[in-house]
């Protein structure tokens, strides 16, 4: 106790330069303790100044080290908290909002609140004795959505938080969505778009907050911002974007809610849901005009597809067999746009702007127009059809013995659905031929997975049914992961032939920092004790709202989430703009001779490529998220593959 009341008095002095020659593990505790037992033993009426109390929960978080129990320390800063709002809300009637031990708790609770969050996302370390470096580090450096939403959903009140220089939070965030817009509307820039998103949701958090106090003068102060913005527009090419979005954000600041529509989430995150007259034109000549493909591979192999119920747009196939040295002879055919569409047709444009289809519940947004995607392109049954063959021998053992990328001509045998591919391995089949493919596939599959290894808190975050691009499989029934481990292996072996080849390429890199990945185990480690920890940690929404996102990239830095020094996506052109220009790249550097030149050309292109794609990722999943909104009561259809 003597201990106790000696960091008390210290506290009480201000002397914090004494608290060097503590022990930091032991004086955490002591500091810990103090904050408990005298807010558990607080009064109103005492003489006591509490002040240093406020002094206690600022300096609390300097002194926390790796080891400490931090489901016991949340757990305390939980019931002390609960404990001052307890005294907040049911205060003697006395006892005024302007008495000096009230304004204490007020700001007492706002710094528990922090240090909570700080230990809820691992931020510990973002900021010292502040408040508002940790909130400004989360909202304007960590830019996660959810942690925010959830941070905001624990501690409502921090949307009142005021800044170092005292001004309003919420007034910074409306001036970078106004400086984000600026750069934005001045150039398309895709990027600026991005952080424009974000913020405008930001917004709506703070704004749809019952417990925001926006009084008449910041209010004023803003709309006086944006009127000032809006009566000097001098540039005619970006001025209808430029009102569209101060209008948008001037309702928010007035409390008006916007009447959304399919247009105005078009407008809004620039997504086109439709053809223009001119693509129809094109596709209509592409389909008039097709000839007999040349220098091509004619397969008589037997092709079997496995996707989702309801798929149209199919991009792979399978075929499998044993060699006569015991080695398994694979070969993934995945379809081939380019072998109708060309680089610089308008079809081709308006794919990259799209850079993905998007999967809705009562809409699909092709990438390319549908008869093309689900019909001339599309790998159906019965239809010859142009692909790219990615053939591999492959022995008993897993070793990639040999493999060879080709053009082709396939006929896909049938066109199956998971569930019948699981049926058969179940029950079997009178067709002999189809039951052996599956037998060879479900066979090697482990083989295959063997390359690569997905930790649990990947798993977690990507087997995930809202993927609006329809390519991830989200099951794990055995003929998903036959069909992902094709997948999977078939992007990496591509991959690999370039980085070897150091030529340039679209990779997908998923680059994790060292310290992210100690913060990732640790929180792997604790998805074991979830149970006891529920309402501690709720490890999987934790761990997607700072898990890293994946990115294109023409230098290959590895993908942490798979455990492999290199992947790609080649797998679903007929979906994705970045499988195309893996496409462009083999028909250049594989496929034909190439020399310098070609290199530096593409490079640049593939570049750019990746960049436009990264950056339209985030407006693809908020309109997607805007729209489904609208449509609550439509009724689901799996497109799932």
């Amino acid at each position: 106790m003597d201990n106790l009341d000696n960091i008390r008095n210290i506290l009480k002095n201000k002397d914090i330069y004494m608290f060097e020659r503590y022990n930091q593990t032991k004086l955490f505790k002591s500091l810990l303790q103090i904050l408990e037992d005298d807010v558990n033993n607080f009064n109103y009426n005492d003489e006591v100044d509490y002040e240093y109390l406020l002094e206690d929960i600022k300096i609390l978080p300097n002194y926390f080290v790796d080891g400490l129990n931090k489901k016991e320390i949340y757990d305390r800063l939980n019931n002390i908290h609960s404990k001052v709002r307890e005294y907040l809300v049911s205060k003697p009637g006395n006892i005024t909002k302007t008495s000096n031990n009230f304004k204490i708790l007020k700001d007492l609770i706002k710094n528990i609140e922090v240090f909570i969050i700080s230990l809820l996302y691992n931020y510990v370390d973002k900021y010292e004795e502040s408040k508002y470096e940790l909130i400004d580090y989360i909202i304007f450096d960590v830019k996660s959505i959810s942690l925010i939403k959830d941070a905001i959903k624990k501690f409502p009140y921090i949307v009142n938080y005021f800044d170092e220089n005292n001004n309003l939070l919420i007034n910074k965030i409306i001036d970078k969505y106004i400086e984000s817009l600026a750069i934005y509307a001045g150039g398309n820039n895709l990027k600026e778009l991005d952080d424009l998103i974000y913020y405008d949701e930001i917004l709506d958090l703070f704004f749809e907050n019952e417990k925001l106090v926006f009084d008449y003068v910041n209010k004023q102060i803003n709309m006086k911002k944006i009127n000032n913005i809006l009566s000097n527009l001098t540039n005619e090419r970006y001025k209808d974007k430029i009102v569209f979005y101060l209008n948008d954000l001037n309702r928010k600041i007035n409390g008006e809610k916007e009447s959304e529509n399919l247009d105005y989430l078009e407008y809004k995150y620039n997504i086109k849901t439709y053809f223009n007259e001119a693509i129809k034109s094109e596709t209509n000549h592409i389909i008039k005009n097709l000839k007999e493909p040349t220098n091509r591979e004619k397969l008589d192999d037997y092709i079997l597809t496995f996707d989702g119920e309801g798929a149209k747009e199919i991009d792979d196939a399978l075929s499998i067999s044993k060699l006569e040295n015991g080695n398994y002879n694979l070969t993934v055919h995945i379809a081939d746009p380019l072998s109708v569409i060309k680089v610089n047709s308008i079809i081709f444009d308006e794919a990259r702007k799209r850079t993905t289809s998007i999967y809705l519940n009562d809409l699909t947004i092709s990438m390319f127009p549908e008869i093309l995607s689900s019909n001339l392109i599309s790998l159906k049954e019965n239809e010859y059809r142009n692909a790219i063959s990615y053939n591999f021998e492959i022995d008993t053992l897993g070793n990639v013995i040999n493999s060879r990328f080709y053009k082709s001509i396939i006929k896909v045998n049938e066109n199956m659905t998971y569930n019948q591919f699981d049926y058969i391995l179940k029950n079997g089949t009178d067709d002999i031929q189809k039951l052996k493919t599956i037998m060879l596939l479900e066979e090697i599959s482990p083989l295959l997975q063997k390359y690569y290894n997905s930790s649990e808190l990947y798993k977690a975050v990507n087997r995930s049914t809202n993927n609006v691009s329809n390519t991830n499989i989200t099951g794990i029934t055995e003929s998903e992961k036959v069909v992902e481990s094709a997948m999977v292996f078939t992007n990496h072996m591509v991959a690999k032939y370039f980085v070897e080849n150091k030529i340039p390429f679209p990779f997908r890199n998923h680059n994790v920092s060292l310290e992210m990945i100690e913060k990732l185990k640790k929180l792997e480690n604790g998805i074991k004790l979830e149970d006891e920890a529920k309402e501690y940690l709720k490890y999987i929404e934790l761990v997607k709202n700072i898990y890293p996102k994946a990115l294109y990239g023409v230098e290959n830095k590895g993908h942490f989430g798979l455990d492999l020094d290199c992947y790609c996506h080649i797998t679903s052109p007929l979906r994705r703009f970045a499988d195309i220009i893996g496409i462009i790249c083999l028909n250049i550097f594989y496929f034909n001779k190439y020399d310098e030149k070609d290199i530096v050309t593409l490079e640049n292109f593939v570049n750019q490529c990746c960049k436009e794609i990264n950056s339209k990722r985030t407006p693809i999943e908020k309109f997607s998220v805007k729209y489904e909104s609208l449509n609550k009561d439509v009724k689901i259809i799996n497109l799932t593959k």
